[in-house]
Formats: C-alpha cells, sequence, structure tokens
C-alpha cells in the first residue's frame, strides 16, 4: 500500500539496479516450463455495501449540484448503487463522504456543474504543461488532461492524467504506458499530477512515492512510449478505493486516444504497470477491461506489490495474524489512512464503528500524505483495537462486507490480457498469501500469468526497486511480441 520514506537515499540504487536487473533478467528462465495450480473461481465479494443514511463524522454537507442521475456504462452491480444515500460528486465538493479532503486549489480540477451527459473517456478540457517531475524540468511535450470517469456507484465524476509524449516515439504503432504511481494520500496535492509539474504538497520529496518510480517513468519514455499517468484516486482522493480506480485507469486510456495531439487509435497496443497502491489499480483495471472498456487493446498489465485481500493486510499489519512474516507496526499509520480512504468509497466501513480516538485520528489525516496528519506531523499507531468501540474488529460485519467488497478476485472481473504479477515472499506490508490466491484464482479462470513470487525478494520497498528494469522489459515484450524471458521463480499459466 505503500513505499515510504528511504525515497531519496534509494534513486541512485534504483538506477544502478535498473541496468543489473536487464542483465539478470536475461540470464533467467523462459516462463512456460512451470504451471501454477488451478482452483474454482475465488470471492464471490458483492461491491459496495449499503452506506450509512446520517452524515457520518467529518462528513461533507455541502449540496451537490451537477451529479449524474442515472448509472454510467459499466456500473458496478453494488447494491444501492445511485441511491441517494451513496455519496454523490458535486460542482466541488462532495456530499456523504467521510473526513472529505479540501477541494483542489487549481480551478482545473473541478467538477463540471451540472455535469454533461457525455461517455467515459470524453475529454472535457486540457492544457499543456512543463513536464518536472522531483522539480526536474524535462523537454518532453506534456499535457494534462481531464476526462469523463464513474464512481463505484456508477455516477459520473471528472478525472485527471498527465500524458507526456517520448522525445523520440517508438515504431509505429507507436505504444501507450499507464504508470500508475502509488499516490497513497488523501489529498489531491499529492496526486501524480501534481508531482508531474513540481509539486511536493507535504514539504518533503523524500516522502513522494512518485520519487521512487521517477526512473520506471522515464525509461517508458526513453523507450519512445507515450507515457500516461492517471491521478486515479479520483477528484476525492479515495484512497484504496480500488474499484473506482480501475475505473478511472481504463478511462485514461480511453481519453488518451480521443486526444488528439498524442495521434492514437483504437489499435494502439496499451501497457500498465502499479506497484502497492498503484496495483490496485491496474490489477482492477484489467480485471474490469473485459466488461468495461473491451474496446481497448490492453496487451500486457504488470502488477506489483498487489494489495489484493485487504483484511490479511489489515490483520498482518497489526500483527494478529498468522501470516504475519515481519514487525510492522511501524506502518500502522499508511494502513490507517488506506482504512479511512476505503471508508471514504464505503461509509459503512469505519463510520460507525470508530470511537472518539478513531473519529480524530480519521480527522487529523484529512489531507495528509502517505501516512502523515494533515500538518505533516505523524499520523496515528497502535492497533485498530484502539481507535473503534467494537470488539474484536477483524469479525465486525461492517468490516467483513467492505473488505471483502474492496479485496481481489470478485467473481465475474477477470482479466484476459497477459499479465505480469511479482511480489516479494517477505513483504511486511502485504501478505504473499493474498496474492498466491489472486493468482491462482485467475489462473483457474483463464488469465494468462507469469508469476515472479520472489524468494529473495526482500521487503516492500526493495522488490519494487529491483523490479523496474525488469518491468520495461515485460512491457517491450509485450509490445514488440516477442518471447517473454522473465526471472527464476516466475511460473505461469494458461
Amino acid at each position: 500500500m505503500t513505499i515510504r520514506k528511504e525515497i531519496r537515499p534509494l534513486q541512485a540504487l534504483l538506477l544502478s539496479a535498473v541496468a543489473v536487473a536487464l542483465a539478470n533478467c536475461g540470464g533467467g528462465t523462459t516462463v512456460g516450463s512451470n504451471t501454477l495450480p488451478t482452483s474454482p473461481s475465488g470471492n464471490s465479494g458483492t461491491p459496495a455495501p449499503g452506506t450509512a443514511t446520517t452524515p457520518a463524522p467529518g462528513t461533507s454537507s455541502t449540496p451537490a449540484p451537477g451529479t449524474s442521475s442515472g448509472p454510467a456504462p459499466g456500473t458496478s452491480s453494488a447494491p444501492g448503487a445511485g441511491s441517494t444515500s451513496t455519496p454523490s460528486a458535486s460542482g466541488n465538493a462532495a456530499v456523504g463522504i467521510p473526513f472529505p479532503a479540501a477541494t483542489d486549489s487549481d480551478p482545473f480540477y473541478a467538477q463540471p456543474s451540472p455535469f454533461p451527459n457525455l461517455a467515459h473517456g470524453t475529454i472535457l478540457s486540457s492544457r499543456s504543461i512543463t513536464y518536472e517531475p522531483d522539480d526536474v524540468t524535462m523537454p518532453n511535450t506534456a499535457y494534462q488532461v481531464k476526462f469523463v470517469s464513474q464512481d463505484i456507484y456508477g455516477r459520473k465524476i471528472a478525472a485527471v492524467m498527465t500524458v507526456v509524449e517520448p522525445l523520440t516515439p517508438a515504431a509505429a504503432p507507436e505504444p501507450l504506458y499507464v504508470e500508475a504511481f502509488p499516490e497513497d494520500s488523501l489529498t489531491a496535492q499529492c496526486a501524480p499530477s501534481h508531482f508531474a509539474t513540481g509539486g511536493t504538497a507535504d514539504g518533503d520529496t523524500q516522502d513522494s512515492n512518485e520519487v521512487a518510480e521517477t526512473p520506471i517513468a522515464t525509461g517508458a519514455l526513453s523507450a519512445g512510449y507515450t507515457l500516461v499517468m492517471p491521478d486515479f484516486e479520483g477528484p476525492f482522493s479515495e484512497y484504496a478505493v480500488a474499484r473506482q480506480s480501475g475505473y478511472i485507469t481504463l478511462d485514461s486510456m480511453i481519453a488518451a486516444e480521443n486526444f488528439a495531439p498524442l495521434g492514437l487509435n483504437a489499435k494502439t497496443p496499451i501497457g500498465e504497470n502499479g506497484y502497492s497502491g498503484g496495483a490496485h489499480a491496474v490489477s482492477w483495471a484489467a480485471a474490469e477491461q473485459p466488461t468495461y472498456a473491451p474496446e481497448l487493446n490492453l496487451v500486457g498489465t504488470s502488477s506489483g506489490g498487489t494489495p489484493a485481500d485487504i483484511l490479511g493486510i489489515l490483520e498482518n499489519i497489526d500483527g494478529t495474524s498468522s501470516l504475519s512474516v515481519v514487525a510492522n507496526e511501524a506502518f500502522f499509520d499508511i494502513i490507517y489512512m488506506s482504512a479511512v480512504g476505503i471508508n471514504r468509497g464505503y461509509p459503512n466501513f469505519l463510520t460507525p464503528i470508530l470511537n472518539a480516538k478513531g473519529v480524530a485520528a480519521a480527522v487529523a489525516m484529512e489531507n495528509g500524505c502517505v501516512g502523515k496528519n494533515s500538518d505533516g506531523s505523524s499520523g496515528p499507531s497502535g492497533h485498530f483495537a484502539d481507535y473503534v468501540a467494537v470488539s474484536p474488529f477483524y469479525t465486525n460485519p461492517h468490516v467483513l462486507t467492505t473488505t471483502e467488497a474492496a479485496s481481489e478476485p470478485q467473481f465475474g472481473l477477470v482479466p484476459t490480457s497477459n499479465m505480469f504479477i511479482y511480489h516479494s515472499v517477505t513483504d511486511e506490508l502485504i501478505p504473499v498469501a493474498g496474492v498466491d490466491n489472486l493468482v491462482k484464482t485467475w489462473c483457474g479462470d483463464g488469465t494468462p500469468i507469469e508469476y515472479y513470487r520472489a524468494a529473495n525478494g526482500g521487503d516492500h520497498v526493495t522488490m519494487d526497486v529491483q523490479t523496474q528494469a525488469i518491468v520495461l522489459a515485460y512491457m517491450a515484450d509485450r509490445f514488440n511480441g516477442s518471447a517473454l524471458t522473465l526471472p527464476p521463480q516466475t511460473t505461469d499459466c494458461n
């Protein structure tokens, strides 16, 4: 769910690791020699649980002009989808979203009011920008584009993406590469589009996940790919509401094809990558694509450190799970932040069960980044039992229903395009067992998967560092149609 505070010292390591990994990748095993076991289909998990009908602590009470009155194409089958008791997108605020983030001060990000009846991926506005990741000005032509997408209840929202053109495009058809940076925050000021223009809202670029993954975006541009970076948490910073992140990611691809300056079209080969918080977006996008956007030519998805089992992650960080492999209480702040983010999309998750301490912690984090409070101070610590008024926490119906709806696999959502899933066995933040189950289930459902289950992958951050070059090599293979050669310990199915 996060990449933490070791970022700045890692930049040199990232670049050297890219070169080393590329060299090592060539000596790896060609997948196809091992086959993963299959299993019956996974979770029958239903989408969004019903939402509270009374205002939540910290909930905005602003009216919602321009809210879409009906489900959009590809709408979630969530019970109550589209009902008036669920969160509503509005011109500049949100009704029913607990512990809401402040409105972005830049009017470019404002929600249209009234919202026009337009198809997903339709471009609402665009502007040229100077691409300045990590405050380094780059010569590439770049834009920010606002486009139509939807929330988990099927109502239309306006989302934003950053588009960067390569200096030397790859041979036609020029690929489209989507990088889902792990924003891991509750405020728009930490979104990738702000980072892309030199913004560092928390005042400390060492805490910016985007800094850690800039080399992979730079590598994609160097390979000649058009780069898209969606603000996949949406206009209300719904961190870890992964179903919505998938919709926004897919609609960013459609919008890129609709954006005339790029010269793309329906035949454009598309690859997407996300690690940790970014894997929320791409893994759900891959699963939603066959039904939500079947017209897209999605040729490959790489998803690393994938937060598949939300309940397992919560238990692991609390140290209450048999799946825990490393002492990890230091990461409680970011996991609590993700829980507040999930609660923005699913208000019945925490809102009915938080105690006074839990409400205060959520309010303090409303505009925080990467586990920090809004004022930059340290986020909460301890255990979930300290912040809720129910016991036990992990068998509470609100918790069980929501974590099932927010986890993968989901019944009826199965990727059909090729996937590269990579995960460290010793990941201290996201237990590998949830990813094992995801891979096993999707393999049983027919998804073609290469699974790099790294026994020597190290911790969560290290795995991201040492796989970035492997991801770029995977994308090159997918775009070129060549045989896949991946590291040892990689198995495949279908």
